[in-house]
């Protein structure tokens, strides 16, 4: 059982990380950080700083990133995994793949875990590229004041917290990519939610809804949050429950 699920992950893992979309979410966080480190270079080179006698990782660093990170990741988390479901979908790949002697549960749960892995390597390239930026900062512009704050603890829980609130997403949009065979769908509806969540966010409902997650992380970095609330509890339920309906979506494909 457990050589024949490693096949099947390594046979996922190979067809799937054809995709071009799984370089967008694993590069394109880390770009947008390097890119907001070019505007806080550009910054310190044009002009003195009114940030300096604050904290610089919470209104420089982390206001600018994890702003584009709630709006650019459920939406690349989205299209990676619609991606994922899609290249069955070409050439009726679905009737190969069950007509092979590989069970369909572990045909899912591969792909599944090579989806989750993706997003956290996807998280710990952006939670690496957020470290070095500071440390590299700090010894360029020791002025900008980097190397005055340790705020470890807080950056670590808050890209924690965010892999989560992704991996919760990414459950929510594999099951809208296997129910609908239109890329419309579960991309609108990731743009959607990024709107809606926004909106809602200050309502006691938004807890329960996995896209605030993405907000909520800015709004702790900003306000220097490492504990655990209600919505990541939920997230985490949203992951098994999703994970299920997932599952009971592939189980029912049926080959045409």
């Amino acid at each position: 059982m457990t050589n024949t699920f490693f096949r099947t992950f390594s046979s996922e893992q190979y067809k799937l990380s054809k995709n071009r979309e799984i370089f967008g979410v694993l590069l394109l966080p880390v770009l947008l950080v390097f890119m907001v480190d070019g505007y806080i270079i550009y910054k310190a080179n044009t002009e003195v700083f009114a940030e300096s006698l604050t904290n610089p990782w919470t209104v420089l660093l982390g206001r600018y990133v994890f702003q584009f990170y709630n709006l650019l990741y459920p939406i690349l988390v989205a299209i990676f995994v619609y991606a994922c479901c899609d290249i069955e979908y070409k050439n009726n790949n679905y009737k190969i793949l069950f007509t092979i002697p590989i069970s369909k549960t572990e045909i899912f749960f591969s792909k599944a875990l090579f989806i989750t892995l993706v997003i956290l390597f996807s998280v710990i390239l952006s939670y690496l590229a957020f470290l070095l930026s500071g440390y590299f900062l700090s010894l360029m512009y020791p002025e900008i004041g980097f190397q005055n704050y340790d705020y470890r603890e807080v950056i670590f829980y808050t890209f924690f917290k965010l892999f989560i609130a992704l991996s919760a997403i990414s459950m929510i949009q594999l099951s809208i990519s296997l129910a609908l065979n239109s890329f419309i769908y579960p991309i609108g509806f990731s743009m959607f939610m990024v709107v809606f969540s926004i909106v809602v966010a200050r309502k006691e409902f938004s807890d329960f809804i996995p896209y605030t997650g993405t907000y909520k992380s800015f709004e702790n970095i900003m306000s220097e949050n490492n504990s655990f609330a209600r919505l990541d509890y939920s997230n985490i339920a949203m992951i098994i429950l999703f994970i299920l309906l997932s599952y009971y979506l592939f189980k029912r494909k049926r080959i045409i």
